[in-house]
Parts: C-alpha cells; structure tokens; sequence
C-alpha cells in the first residue's frame, strides 16, 4: 500500500470514530441515559434511601424484628444508616407525615442509632432545562474532548512517521507531473491535435501478434493506417520468440508505407540479424521510454514504448520479448514539412 492510499486509510479511520463517538454520546447517552435495574440498596440515590428506611421502619413496626431491620440495612455502612435515617425524618416531617417520623424513630432507637437532629431543608432550587441536560452531557462532552485530543494526537504521530518514511523530494512529486504526463506532452505539438493516440501490447506466446489501427481526419476521412507485428522469431519451439518487431505507418495521400524495426538488445548487436531485417527498415534499440517516429509526406506517428521486459530460457540473455507495449500518436504533418529522422 502506498503512502497516499495509507494516509486516506488513516483519516477515514480517525473520522469514523469521532463520528461514532460524538453519535453515541450525543444520541444513546445523552437523549436516551441509561435505566438501572435490580440494583442494591447502597446505589440509591439520597431521596431513595430516605425512602427505604421508611419501608424498613414500616417492616419493624409491624413484626418488631431489630434482626430483620438489621439485615435490610446491612448493606450500608453505619455513618450511610445514620445519615440516611436523618434525611428519612427530615424528608417525612417536611410532609408532615409524623407516623412516618415516629416509625423512623423508633426503628432507629432499637437498633442503637443514633438519630442527629435535622434541620429544616432549604426550597428545592428549580434547575432550568438547559442545567439539566448540562448535567447529563457533561461528562460525555469531557470525554468525547479527551477521545479526539488522542486521536488527533495519533493522526499527527501517523502524518510525521509515514513522512519519515517518504523518500527525499517525493512529497513535492505528489505536485509535479507524471512522467507519462510529461512523455504524452512530448509526442504531440503543443498546438496541435493528435489524430489518433493508440496503445498495442504484446505478450509472449501471442504468436500471430499483429495490430493495426485507422488514421481518420477529424471530419471522418480516411488518411492512413499504422500499427505494430512480429519482424522475426529466434530459436525453436513453442511458443514462438520473438526478437524484432515492425512498427510502420501507411500514409494515403503518399502511397507509401515506411516501416522501422524495433530490436531486442540481442538482436541489435548480432550482425547477422541485423543484416537480415536491414531491407525491412532501420533498425531501432527496443528501450524503456525511448521515442521513435514514423513520418511520410502528410503524417507524422511518434511511437513511445512504455512497458518492456525480457523473456528467460536457453537462449541469449535479453534476445527475446516477454512483454512489450507501446503508445502510437498520429497527427496531421504540415505541407511542405521536410521528413526529420529520429
């Protein structure tokens, strides 16, 4: 995997989990908290304890078992007993309910707890909407804060070590053009059209390989053909090596074909092959990148090869095609344009 589709991973990755986070909390914890269940005495809230204690006195009052009341209440510590007793009184005598207090009491007496004096509670302060769900966010806000801090936090560690690892210059590439951005530029004039723009590729065992393609003018009219088959094989055997093949462009308004040889390393420096395939064209150094023109008196074909590699076996090293591709651009020649040699 390379570094840009990496560094998209990496955010795509950050983004879902803050929006997953933020979605959770905001949704699942903030509109619809939590409800408990079967929970025991010592997580109830203040009011609720209050509560209970009066149902433990109520219990008492009727079967005057301090053992029972004891064991109801023995989930709480004795400093949680006596403070819930005194908000029990506290709550009841604020409502008036004096046979409640005086259960409460009583309870409280038989169990050797000591019941400290309660003061007259302040009015309730109504809490605004806005408090409330201040309240219940807050903590999930906090943390959400704290979950992205480390994400972004790890996205920068993530940015600087990918960064380390990019070699020198390569970062200011992503800006600059690709070289088939720059080789497509050099096989056609800047203000010039293609008329065609062809790509042919072989590949070992393709052994009637031969491609061909029409030069139309933008009006549709036939002007010519070019295109790119097998010159010559080496060796014996299937499938068949190839050594050499033929590029050519056929030109109507010339009635001529001109045709170049583009050779294998081998085939090059052998001067018997060379010999051999002279009277088919010139002979051209098959390499990687390497530009070759066909021209005649009205077209003009740059042919650029873009892919090559080499077959293996028991013949000579680098004497035999296993892949080769090539672009083929055709435009229009000026008249009166003197053929160049490239």
């Amino acid at each position: 995997m390379d570094s840009i589709n990496l560094r998209d991973l990496v955010i795509g990755i950050v983004v879902g989990l803050i929006l997953g986070i933020l979605l959770g909390m905001l949704l699942f914890w903030g509109l619809f908290p939590v409800k408990w269940e079967n929970a025991q005495s010592y997580d109830l809230a203040p009011e609720a304890r209050a509560t209970y204690v009066a149902l433990v006195a109520d219990s008492f009052k009727l079967n005057k078992d301090p053992d029972r009341a004891k064991e109801l209440l023995r989930a709480w510590e004795p400093e949680e007993q006596q403070q819930a007793i005194a908000d029990a009184i506290e709550q009841y005598k604020a409502a008036g309910e004096s046979d409640k207090v005086q259960a409460v009491e009583d309870m409280a007496t038989a169990l050797g707890l000591t019941v400290p004096a309660a003061e007259i509670p302040a009015p309730p302060e109504v809490e605004s909407p806005l408090g409330g769900i201040w309240s219940r966010l807050r903590v999930p806000c906090l943390v959400f804060l704290l979950v992205l801090l480390v994400l972004v936090l790890a996205l920068i560690g993530v940015r600087a070590f990918m960064k380390s690892q990019t070699p020198a210059g390569a970062l200011d590439a992503e800006f600059q053009p690709t070289t088939r951005q720059v080789r497509t530029e050099e096989l056609m004039d800047v203000d010039q059209m293609p008329l065609g723009h062809f790509v042919t590729t072989y590949q070992l065992g393709e052994d009637t390989y031969d491609e061909s393609f029409t030069i139309e003018a933008p009006t549709g009219e036939f002007l010519g053909e070019c295109g790119m088959g097998i010159s010559e094989t080496i060796g014996e055997g299937e499938p068949d090596k190839v050594t050499a093949f033929e590029v050519w462009l056929f030109d109507k308004s010339d009635i001529r074909t001109v045709t170049k040889v583009l050779m294998s390393e081998h085939a090059f420096h052998d001067d018997t092959l060379r010999a051999k395939l002279a009277p088919k064209g010139e002979a051209v150094l098959t390499q990687p990148d390497s530009l070759v023109t066909l021209e005649t008196s009205g077209l003009k074909v740059r042919v650029d090869v873009t892919e090559l590699s080499y077959g293996e076996g028991e013949l000579p090293p680098e004497s035999f095609f296993g892949k080769l591709m090539v672009e083929l651009v055709a435009m229009d020649k000026p008249v009166g344009t003197e053929n160049s040699v490239q």
